[in-house]
């Protein structure tokens, strides 16, 4: 089938002061990669949610279509849990491989966590409410080892939050209970609200590292997309692996500065001369503090977002 491009949701700050009520359902926000699923009775094809086909990546979701037996494109996030709870770092030693072996598989195992129901049996069950598409999904899909559908609860928000808190898990999405799913819209009826300060920036370089780190990337430069093009928000360095560093070595292509405003200004603010990059890679950072109008402090690099399109990344308003 034609794969439907995901429904996003808006970002919303903790203290918002709006009373999520009856009218929302909760969910816990699940820190992994979007996956949308079109299965058959003898087929299961897998797509990012760039709507790139990842199938091969995940070799224990194969029997989610014979379990299901009918025809259906579900919603979704592959994580893979760490004591119970999804780390975005044992996710990023899975979401690059496109063979993994057996030992990968068995040691770094994915959970399918499907959350949403776009088609059943060849009919578009998106502008259907929420509270009827949950339903169907919930009659659908059984749990099993490698994919489950989460549990929501109806205005307990701050509780689920307090629980995302105490877990350090990423934070709720609260969704409408009436509300249509919206594909490609980035809608007010799905609402994310983030224990921690995290989001996705867009790589346009970087610096090279010093010492033991010669000839290595020593930090990203990052950006987010805004009215007059890609704005600077500041390098990391901190997080970044050795292996992570090669690996992102070898995907970022030289080009001209895709940065907006003064490049002589940046590369100032810089440990050394910069690199520039064709901004098309997408990672995600947590970080302390954001100022309006200058750069992250104390940013870590947490991961390579391959489910993301380096054009929708602007900054998460509250």
């Amino acid at each position: 089938g034609k794969f439907t491009a995901p429904m996003k949701a808006v970002s919303r700050a903790r203290h918002a002061g709006t009373r999520w009520g009856p009218d929302w359902a909760v969910e816990l926000k699940w820190d992994g990669m979007r996956l949308q699923a079109h299965v058959g009775r003898d087929r299961t094809d897998l797509y990012s949610g760039s709507g790139n086909t990842v199938t091969s990546g995940f070799p224990e979701l194969a029997g989610l279509g014979s379990a299901i037996g009918l025809d259906a494109v579900l919603d979704g996030e592959a994580v893979v849990f760490d004591e119970g709870r999804p780390s975005f770092a044992h996710l990023q030693s899975r979401i690059h491989v496109t063979n993994p072996n057996a030992t990968l598989v068995r040691t770094m195992p994915v959970v399918y966590l499907v959350f949403d129901l776009l088609r059943l049996d060849g009919h578009d069950l998106c502008g259907l409410p929420y509270r009827e598409r949950r339903r169907l999904l919930e009659d659908l899909v059984e749990d099993a080892p490698a994919w489950k559908v989460p549990p929501y609860s109806i205005g307990e928000a701050e509780t689920l939050l307090a629980l995302a808190e105490e877990r350090s898990l990423e934070g709720i999405v609260l969704k409408r209970l009436d509300g249509t799913y919206q594909p490609g819209r980035r809608s007010q009826t799905w609402v994310k609200v983030k224990v921690r300060h995290r989001q996705e920036f867009v790589v346009g370089g970087w610096t090279e590292g010093r010492n033991s780190l010669a000839g290595r990337i020593g930090s990203l430069l990052l950006g987010v997309h805004t009215a007059d093009g890609l704005a600077f928000v500041g390098a990391v360095g901190s997080g970044l692996t050795d292996v992570e560093r090669d690996r992102l070595a070898s995907q970022l292509d030289l080009a001209p500065n895709p940065f907006i405003g003064d490049p002589t200004a940046i590369a100032a603010s810089l440990a050394g001369p910069p690199q520039w990059a064709r901004p098309t890679l997408v990672v995600e950072v947590e970080y302390s503090l954001w100022p309006m109008d200058g750069a992250l402090w104390h940013p870590v690099y947490l991961g390579q977002r391959v489910d993301r399109d380096a054009g929708d990344v602007m900054r998460e308003t509250f």
